[in-house]
């Protein structure tokens, strides 16, 4: 018993002996942890820093003095001193003090430049180049912006044409001073000296050309100075390939490469086309068509059997044959395209899958947009109505009416849009018509010189969609433009006075009295004309009724009555017969019956299409005439090249007849002239015409015949344009004389500005050279017109 008394005090003792143990060295280890993370932060220094001060430093690290040290928030805090921009290096050291630890964060500052260099630079100032870069004196060194600034310095160089330009920025002590230097090697000025096609069978050069956007140097070179852009020439290459694959040569294959003059001045571009073998279309079938006859729908597609097969007119006839159906009301409809090639040959067997579906109707019109102009306005301009079919021909043709009204905001891209919501049955479609309201009052102070009525100013007021009957209700409707809006009439106040010319008119039109086809308008005016022999002032009224008998074409009969005062400028014994004849004041009343046309893709610079205007009138009292004329314009789009625009070639004439009534001699002042802006450039304003043969004076013609043709070839975008010229024509003095005798002909050059902010007004200048002329005719190389109207 008590030995087992001896080992149980034995036993408690080592139990004891070990717990004591194990909390003593628990107790060392929780003191040395506790050590570890209650180390305080005695002190924080920064040193290395000179021209960025202290406090700027402290403010943004975390760290602070009297918290425990913490080696994250640390590194974090060397993060936003680097993040400053200002340094190069930044480090931290750790001190132990004897309560503590001091934080030292060791910064290098960046050098700060003193001045900019340029070295090598001989064919671009340095003035220029220090416009284009980044930094600037004062700035500190940065690696990464010296790096941008390099680029920058040869993109200015590679738009000159130096593609082979090196640059390399450093940085010195100059005479103390740190300074950043450009050097630079130029290389050679480099242009496109001519573009080859080699493997071209099919399509000359010139055609090609037409499909790229590169250009070689050539005339003037400011506009065309034969720089290449890799990007611009690859898409370029594809193009090419695009125009083969869409004329039927699918297996195109196109390659290019450069080479260059023996001085590196001359770049040629190579491109070389393998053309393959051409593809056409062995059958071409149609199926699901009940509408129409199969030969009816391929009477419109391009594809034919036997033709050449490309995906261009693959898309296109499919299309098309939406686009028939659509105008039948079968908006829905579905056209599916397939084509399988045959395992013999280069054939092509193409399928077109119509499902017809529903016809649609139309239910209802809604107009939304309009604030200020009236419903029936924006109504009466659409060639659709409530209960027909919907016709998809008619929904474009009606927004195209809707855009040359002038009512709406052209600027925005979408002035009048047409889209569609369902009915109140499946087969039944509202139309939505949604307009932006523009600015259609245009006040306007300007002026300009033309070659024809010499200097001029100009103002006027004009307003499209003006309502006679919107009284303001208050001063401030009148001013925020709320008042006389919305009823589609036409108001123009104009006064100009010039040197030539003085008008004075007042007019207002209304093209569709009460919703009506029928248009009716009233003027009265002032006009002064001072020409070489004598001076005329007419004043008169008038008023006119119109019809539009079918669409975009206009009949009106216009009643005038003027009084023509007729002052000699010479003395009598140097004055021509028919000047005298006439000379006081003249009593005229005549009615006018005119005719026009316009369909026309813009009003305001046409690119397609034709108008034309013709007239007969008749007058009596102390003028008795009949008189003649008729005008037209043709205009054409030749090509587009993207982001360039549009050539156009534009082509018309003017032929007028003017008979006395009573007498032998119809009165001078309503007689032809040519010559000048609008007639024959090259000429003076009437320097074409009959001579008095007593004095030598031209007296004007009774018949007039004119001819002219315009190229227009756009060299930024339709801002500027130049323009090729071709005129002829002829006064003459009797109705006989229709003939190509005595006619006069006439070439040359010109440019087109159209400035935005001068309304819509073209400045034009021409130059043009009498190639056949007769002796009498007053030559005029020069022609300048601002503010006036076109060339034709």
């Amino acid at each position: 018993m008590k030995p087992n008394r001896v080992l149980l005090q034995a036993t408690i003792l080592i139990v004891a002996l070990v717990i004591t143990l194990y909390f003593s060295y628990a107790k060392v280890v929780c003191a040395e942890t506790q050590g570890k993370i209650v180390r305080i932060i005695e002190k924080i220094e920064i040193k290395g820093n000179q021209r960025i001060s202290t406090t700027a430093i402290r403010s943004i690290i975390r760290a602070r003095e009297g918290d425990p040290y913490d080696p994250q928030l640390v590194s974090q805090d060397v993060d936003a001193i680097w993040s400053l921009g200002f340094f190069d290096n930044i480090g931290v050291e750790l001190e132990e003090l004897r309560d503590g630890l001091k934080v030292v964060f060791l910064v290098t500052e960046r050098t700060v430049i003193d001045e900019i260099q340029f070295q090598g630079n001989k064919k671009i100032k340095t003035k220029i180049l220090k416009k284009q870069i980044g930094i600037k004196e004062g700035d500190y060194i940065k690696p990464y912006l010296l790096k941008l600034d390099e680029d920058k310095i040869k993109e200015i160089y590679i738009k000159k044409c130096f593609y082979r330009v090196w640059v390399h920025a450093e940085s010195k002590l100059i005479d103390g001073k740190t300074a950043v230097v450009f050097n630079i090697k130029e290389g050679p000025r480099i242009r496109i000296a001519e573009i080859r096609f080699t493997g071209n069978k099919n399509f000359n050069r010139r055609k090609l050309l037409k499909q790229i956007e590169s250009r070689q140097k050539h005339f003037p070179t400011f506009i065309f100075p034969g720089r290449f852009e890799q990007k611009k020439f690859e898409s370029d290459i594809g193009k090419v390939k695009e125009f083969y694959m869409n004329k039927g040569w699918l297996d195109v294959d196109v390659g290019w490469d450069i080479t260059y003059s023996k001085d590196n001045t001359r770049m040629f571009l190579n491109i070389h086309v393998k053309e393959g073998e051409r593809y056409y279309v062995e059958n071409l079938r149609i199926h699901g068509e009940t509408l129409f006859t199969e030969e009816e729908l391929k009477e419109k597609l391009k594809l034919k059997e036997g033709g050449p097969f490309f995906f261009d007119a693959v898309e296109k006839d499919a299309f098309q044959l939406r686009l028939t159906y659509g105008e039948q009301g079968y908006i829905a409809a579905s056209v599916k395209e397939k084509h399988t090639f045959s395992s013999e040959g280069t054939k092509v067997d193409v399928s077109f899958n119509i499902e017809e579906r529903d016809r649609y109707y139309i239910e209802k019109i809604k107009i939304s947009g309009n604030d200020k102009t009236r419903d029936n306005v924006i109504r009466r301009q659409v060639t659709f109505y409530p209960g027909e079919k919907l016709d998809s021909e008619k929904i474009r043709d009606s927004q195209r009416r809707l855009t040359n009204t002038g009512y709406f905001d052209m600027e925005s891209g979408a002035p009048a849009g047409i889209n569609f919501e369902p009915g109140s049955e499946a087969n039944k479609q509202n139309i939505l018509i949604d307009v932006k309201e523009g600015r259609t009052g245009m006040l306007r102070f300007g002026g300009g010189y033309g070659a024809n009525i010499g200097a001029f100013a100009d103002i006027s007021y004009t307003d499209r969609n003006f309502d006679v009957f919107d009284l303001p209700k208050s001063w401030n409707d009148f001013l925020q433009g709320n008042a006389f809006r919305g009823a589609g009439e036409i108001l123009t106040l104009r006064f100009s006075p010039g040197f030539q010319r003085t008008d004075i008119m007042v007019s207002l039109t209304n093209p569709s009295v009460f919703d009506s086809p029928y248009s009716a308008g009233v003027s009265l005016f002032d006009y002064l004309r001072s020409h070489q022999l004598y001076q005329q002032q007419s004043i008169g009224s008038g008023v006119s009724v119109g019809r539009e008998i079918k669409r975009d074409f206009f009949v009106r009969l216009s009643p005038e009555f003027n009084i023509i005062d007729i002052e000699r400028r010479n003395d009598k014994e140097d004055t021509s017969q028919d000047v005298l004849d006439v000379e006081g004041s003249n009593l005229k009343a005549g009615i006018t019956l005119s005719a026009n046309m316009r369909r026309i893709d813009n009003i305001y610079m046409p690119s397609k299409g034709y108008e034309g205007e013709s007239s007969l009138e008749f007058a009596g009292l102390d003028v008795d005439i009949a008189k003649f004329k008729f005008q037209t314009t043709k205009y054409n789009t030749l090509f587009e090249i993207p982001k360039w625009g549009k050539h156009v070639l534009a082509y018309g004439g003017t032929f007028g007849i003017v008979e006395p009534t009573s007498g032998n001699k119809s009165p001078v002042f309503e007689r032809f002239f040519a010559g000048g802006f609008g007639s024959l450039r090259g000429f003076q304003f009437r320097g074409i015409a009959p001579v008095d043969e007593k004095t030598g004076d031209r007296i004007g013609g009774d018949i007039l015949v004119v001819m002219n043709t315009e190229y227009l070839i756009p060299i930024y975008k339709d801002i500027i344009r130049a323009a090729v010229f071709v005129d002829t024509g002829k006064a003459d003095e009797k109705v006989r004389d229709i003939n190509f005798d005595h006619f006069r002909l006439s070439t040359g050059v010109g440019l087109r500005l159209n400035v935005p902010f001068l309304g819509r007004s073209t400045i034009a200048i021409d130059y043009g050279i009498p190639v056949i002329k007769e002796e009498g005719d007053e030559i005029q190389a020069f022609s300048f017109n601002f503010g006036g109207g076109s060339s034709f």
